[in-house]
Protein backbone atom coordinates (compact mmCIF):
# COMPACT_ATOMS: atom_id res chain seq x y z
CA UNK A 1 0.00 0.00 0.00
CA UNK A 2 1.31 3.37 -0.88
CA UNK A 3 0.40 6.53 0.92
CA UNK A 4 0.46 9.86 -0.78
CA UNK A 5 1.45 12.92 1.15
CA UNK A 6 1.26 16.54 0.23
CA UNK A 7 4.55 18.38 0.48
CA UNK A 8 4.13 21.91 1.80
CA UNK A 9 7.44 23.20 0.59
CA UNK A 10 6.37 26.84 0.62
CA UNK A 11 5.06 26.67 4.21
CA UNK A 12 1.42 27.58 3.61
CA UNK A 13 -0.93 26.60 6.38
CA UNK A 14 -4.62 25.98 5.87
CA UNK A 15 -5.50 29.53 6.91
CA UNK A 16 -2.85 30.99 4.63
CA UNK A 17 -4.21 28.97 1.72
CA UNK A 18 -7.77 30.10 2.57
CA UNK A 19 -6.65 33.73 2.65
CA UNK A 20 -4.72 33.50 -0.61
CA UNK A 21 -7.66 31.87 -2.39
CA UNK A 22 -10.10 34.52 -1.13
CA UNK A 23 -7.74 37.33 -2.12
CA UNK A 24 -7.53 35.95 -5.66
CA UNK A 25 -11.29 35.32 -5.89
CA UNK A 26 -12.15 38.79 -4.54
CA UNK A 27 -9.57 40.32 -6.86
CA UNK A 28 -11.11 38.56 -9.87
CA UNK A 29 -14.63 39.70 -8.94
CA UNK A 30 -13.49 43.27 -8.31
CA UNK A 31 -11.59 43.28 -11.60
CA UNK A 32 -14.73 42.36 -13.53
CA UNK A 33 -16.85 44.79 -11.50
CA UNK A 34 -14.36 47.62 -11.95
CA UNK A 35 -14.06 47.11 -15.71
CA UNK A 36 -17.84 46.90 -16.03
CA UNK A 37 -18.32 50.09 -14.00
CA UNK A 38 -15.81 51.96 -16.12
CA UNK A 39 -17.28 50.70 -19.38
CA UNK A 40 -20.97 51.14 -18.46
CA UNK A 41 -20.66 54.31 -16.36
CA UNK A 42 -22.59 56.48 -18.82
CA UNK A 43 -25.42 53.98 -19.24
CA UNK A 44 -26.30 53.17 -15.63
CA UNK A 45 -25.01 56.06 -13.54
CA UNK A 46 -28.48 57.48 -12.92
CA UNK A 47 -29.60 54.24 -11.27
CA UNK A 48 -27.02 54.41 -8.49
CA UNK A 49 -26.50 56.56 -5.45
CA UNK A 50 -22.98 57.41 -6.59
CA UNK A 51 -22.83 60.16 -9.18
CA UNK A 52 -19.43 59.26 -10.58
CA UNK A 53 -19.52 55.53 -11.26
CA UNK A 54 -16.38 55.74 -13.40
CA UNK A 55 -14.36 56.89 -10.36
CA UNK A 56 -15.57 53.93 -8.29
CA UNK A 57 -14.80 51.65 -11.22
CA UNK A 58 -11.20 52.82 -11.16
CA UNK A 59 -11.03 52.39 -7.38
CA UNK A 60 -12.32 48.82 -7.72
CA UNK A 61 -9.87 48.12 -10.53
CA UNK A 62 -6.89 49.29 -8.47
CA UNK A 63 -8.06 47.32 -5.42
CA UNK A 64 -8.53 44.25 -7.62
CA UNK A 65 -4.99 44.44 -8.98
CA UNK A 66 -3.58 44.79 -5.46
CA UNK A 67 -5.74 41.88 -4.22
CA UNK A 68 -4.60 39.63 -7.06
CA UNK A 69 -0.97 40.61 -6.53
CA UNK A 70 -1.21 39.99 -2.77
CA UNK A 71 -2.96 36.65 -3.28
CA UNK A 72 -0.29 35.38 -5.64
CA UNK A 73 2.44 36.65 -3.31
CA UNK A 74 0.87 34.69 -0.44
CA UNK A 75 0.70 31.60 -2.66
CA UNK A 76 4.43 31.95 -3.32
CA UNK A 77 5.16 32.26 0.40
CA UNK A 78 6.48 35.82 0.19
CA UNK A 79 6.22 37.54 3.60
CA UNK A 80 5.47 40.88 1.93
CA UNK A 81 2.35 39.29 0.46
CA UNK A 82 1.02 38.69 3.95
CA UNK A 83 1.43 42.37 4.85
CA UNK A 84 -0.06 43.55 1.56
CA UNK A 85 -2.95 41.09 1.98
CA UNK A 86 -3.72 42.40 5.46
CA UNK A 87 -3.65 45.99 4.19
CA UNK A 88 -5.93 45.35 1.21
CA UNK A 89 -8.34 43.21 3.28
CA UNK A 90 -8.49 45.97 5.89
CA UNK A 91 -9.22 48.53 3.18
CA UNK A 92 -11.91 46.28 1.68
CA UNK A 93 -13.45 45.77 5.12
CA UNK A 94 -13.49 49.53 5.62
CA UNK A 95 -15.15 50.06 2.24
CA UNK A 96 -17.83 47.43 2.92
CA UNK A 97 -18.80 49.15 6.18
CA UNK A 98 -20.25 51.96 4.04
CA UNK A 99 -22.63 49.48 2.40
CA UNK A 100 -24.06 48.05 5.64
CA UNK A 101 -27.31 50.02 5.30
CA UNK A 102 -27.74 49.67 1.55
CA UNK A 103 -26.86 45.97 1.18
CA UNK A 104 -26.79 44.53 4.71
CA UNK A 105 -26.44 40.83 3.92
CA UNK A 106 -23.77 41.22 1.25
CA UNK A 107 -21.88 43.76 3.31
CA UNK A 108 -21.90 41.56 6.42
CA UNK A 109 -20.65 38.58 4.41
CA UNK A 110 -17.87 40.70 2.91
CA UNK A 111 -16.87 42.11 6.31
CA UNK A 112 -16.77 38.63 7.85
CA UNK A 113 -14.76 37.14 4.98
CA UNK A 114 -12.29 40.04 5.04
CA UNK A 115 -11.96 39.53 8.78
CA UNK A 116 -11.22 35.85 8.22
CA UNK A 117 -8.63 36.76 5.59
CA UNK A 118 -6.95 39.10 8.07
CA UNK A 119 -7.03 36.36 10.71
CA UNK A 120 -5.62 33.83 8.26
CA UNK A 121 -2.76 36.08 7.27
CA UNK A 122 -1.81 37.06 10.83
CA UNK A 123 -2.66 34.57 13.60
CA UNK A 124 -3.72 31.64 11.42
CA UNK A 125 -0.52 31.56 9.38
CA UNK A 126 1.63 30.83 12.44
CA UNK A 127 0.25 27.35 13.08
Amino acid sequence: MSSSTYDRSNGLTGWSMFSAIWLVVAGAFNLVEGLTSIHQANNISSAFLFQNLKFWGWVLLIVAIVQLFAGFMVFSGNPSGYMLGVLVASFAMFMWFFFLFTAPLGAMIAVIINGLVIYGLTIGSES
